[in-house]
């Protein structure tokens, strides 16, 4: 072996080495964040009198006397920080308090294991799952069974051996529980890149694969007769023609017309530059709750809509028409106006629509704040029941609105970004 040979294994070797250390060091992180996730659930329930106010929601039917119990509040008050401060979404928030939980109370040696870089947060996940299943005093028997194989196996593995162990030790039968799982299917959407976008089913196995079997066989027929289209694209445009057009033979999606497929009723909102509608500018259209598509597309999408709300904006600076903010209704004009400068809720990483969120004033009406537009905002029901339930509080900072925590923590939110013009962007 060559000097050259023998300096380049003794380079791998060590940063294979700073790999491991790296691993064991998130791992040690992972642990601490359980445990202070796990710490500050329990601080919040000890002081509940210092996050709940139970205060009335303005303009919310049934808000008088507090909807939910204290708990409850500081449960939310305690999933909405955590989401704020790991930039996570609530649902992501609750999920990983709800494992703190179980690990710090029920499941020591899976936490020691993870504190000292034994298994990762994966592998401590998986056996969180199946051990939710079993009640409290029973886990650590599961906990046992499973820790005490190997430990050095992916996350993929580490899983398979936790269902294992459960179906061993779960007294509940395999058909009880797919029985109760069953009632969780439903199907999903998530936006992607480029004007796509990801249908997602989830359901019991066998329907699921049945449905992907019979997609295939479909796919199969029309490359048998010369489609050129790959497997996967005849899946896909198989499964719109059923779920769209109602029986109507397999066609190519992207020269299909809105004609051909089954009447929906929907409400477009679309953003539409000023030179791109005079057909003198190439920016993008920008439909609510995605982000900018192309016109043609926009078109199809709002083939079938009863009304369109177009709104102009500035090629260069984007200004928008400031609307009357003296009474406190908010009108409709101004309403508009605030749903294209909000897009979605106000509260940090919430993305729920504008469209389907209260106008909330940031200083109460009552207390002396006023209609207009820099003390209005859209909060989506949750949050602004968590905003006059909790002391959670919010403040204007020019188009900021910055909010403080229960803990004195600030989060801040922007106005939605997707109506900056191009050319701004890129100077930035």
């Amino acid at each position: 072996m060559c000097s050259t040979d023998a300096l380049h294994c003794d380079d791998a070797a060590v940063i294979v080495g700073e790999l491991d250390r790296v691993r064991r060091n998130l791992a040690a992180l992972e642990a601490e964040r359980t445990m202070l996730l796990d710490a500050l659930r329990r601080a919040n329930e000890s002081h509940e009198e210092l996050i709940v106010t139970m205060g009335d929601v303005e303009g919310a039917p049934g808000s008088k006397g507090g909807a939910a119990d204290a708990s409850d509040w500081v449960a939310r008050s305690t999933r909405a920080e955590v989401a704020c401060v790991l930039r996570v979404s609530e649902r992501a928030a609750a999920t990983l308090i709800a494992e703190a939980r179980v690990l710090c109370a029920d499941l020591p040696a899976t936490t020691e294991a993870l504190r000292c870089g034994d298994i990762s947060y994966a592998h401590a996940r998986a056996l969180v799952e199946d051990a939710q299943l079993f009640r409290p005093l029973d886990r650590g028997a599961f906990e046992q069974a499973v820790l005490s194989g190997r430990l050095d196996v992916t996350a993929n593995r580490f899983a398979h051996r936790c269902r294992r162990v459960r179906e061993h030790l779960d007294p509940e039968t395999i058909d009880e529980r797919s029985e109760r799982a069953a009632r969780s299917r439903g199907v999903t959407v998530q936006p992607a890149r480029d004007g796509m976008g990801w249908l997602m089913a989830y359901g019991p196995i066998m329907q699921v694969q049945l449905a992907h079997t019979l997609l295939t066989g479909t796919a199969m027929d029309e490359t048998a007769a010369g489609d050129p289209r790959t497997m996967s694209q005849l899946r896909f445009d198989a499964l719109v023609d059923a779920v769209l057009r109602s029986g109507r033979p397999v066609g190519l999606v992207d020269g299909a017309d809105a004609a051909s497929l089954r009447p929906v009723r929907v409400g477009v909102t679309l953003t539409v530059p000023a030179l791109t509608l005079l057909g003198r500018g190439d920016e993008p259209a920008v439909i609510d709750g995605y982000g900018p598509i192309p016109l043609d597309v926009a078109k199809t999408l709002a083939a079938g809509a009863d009304s369109w709300r177009r709104v102009l904006t500035h090629p260069v600076t984007g200004v928008r028409l400031c609307l009357d903010r003296e009474t406190y209704r908010v009108p409709a004009a101004l309403r508009a106006w605030l749903a294209d400068r909000d897009g979605t809720c106000r509260f940090p990483g919430c993305d729920r629509a504008a469209s389907s969120c209260d106008v909330d004033h940031t200083d109460d009406w009552a207390d002396g704040g006023c209609t207009d537009h820099d003390n209005l905002a859209h909060l989506c029901r949750t949050h602004h029941r968590l905003k006059h339930h909790t002391r959670w509080w919010a403040r204007f900072e020019d188009e900021l609105l910055v909010w403080t925590s229960p803990s004195g923590h600030e989060h801040a939110t922007g106005p939605r970004e997707d109506r900056e013009p191009a050319l701004t962007r890129l100077r930035q």
